[in-house]
């Protein structure tokens, strides 16, 4: 065996042996990893929340799930199980710890997102206009839509992006058209720091 050879198997040996540890590694750590990144906790959720960015919860309302992925963290926030009202509006924040150039772009990017698997419980989403609210002092720009047909209640989102605590954070309000709570949703992205 030439001493090429040799070498060669040597470092395909070697590489096989990190594969295999690598491997068992991942096997072990990833479940953790991920049962770290995802929680239904509520102090979890607010935890996470923490990072993004400071407000005020609206009455009956709780931080019930939270996320935290490398690049992104995300919050979900709605009426608590115990709340005596079903008709009201979910909350989501993701902040991104990532350089983004154009704001408009993304929220463009997340509407049609939602929108692709939205659409698959047989409804489309439609864009029905703008709304300005204070978000940490300043302006920003909400995009609304709304489903169109299919056999569930019309939905309505509201979407909008500002600075948070660590970079960009994208928030989104849902709910019922029918019951929509402009006051509702005005107060809580107010109450944002």
């Amino acid at each position: 065996m030439s001493r090429n050879s040799k070498i060669a198997l040597i470092v395909v040996g070697t590489l096989a042996v990190i594969c295999v540890g690598l491997c068992g590694i991942g096997y072990f750590l990833l479940p953790r990893l991920a049962e770290n990144m995802v929680s239904q906790k509520p102090e979890d959720a607010k935890r996470i929340a923490d990072d993004i960015a400071d407000y005020t919860l609206p009455d009956g309302y709780q931080e019930f799930m939270g996320m935290n992925f490398l690049v992104y963290k995300m919050v979900m926030i709605a009426p608590s199980r115990d709340a005596q009202f079903r008709d009201g509006l979910a909350f989501m924040l993701m902040g991104m710890n990532v350089p983004t150039g154009n704001q408009a772009e993304m929220e463009r990017q997340m509407q049609q997102s939602f929108q692709q698997q939205y659409g698959q419980s047989g409804s489309a989403m439609k864009y029905v206009g703008t709304e300005q609210v204070m978000i940490r002092g300043k302006q920003v720009t909400l995009t609304l839509t709304e489903s169109e047909g299919g056999s569930t209640a019309r939905l309505r989102q509201a979407i909008g992006t500002f600075e948070g605590k660590n970079g960009l954070v994208m928030v989104m309000v849902m709910g019922d058209a029918n019951a929509w709570d402009d006051a509702l949703m005005r107060e809580f992205l107010g109450s944002i720091q």
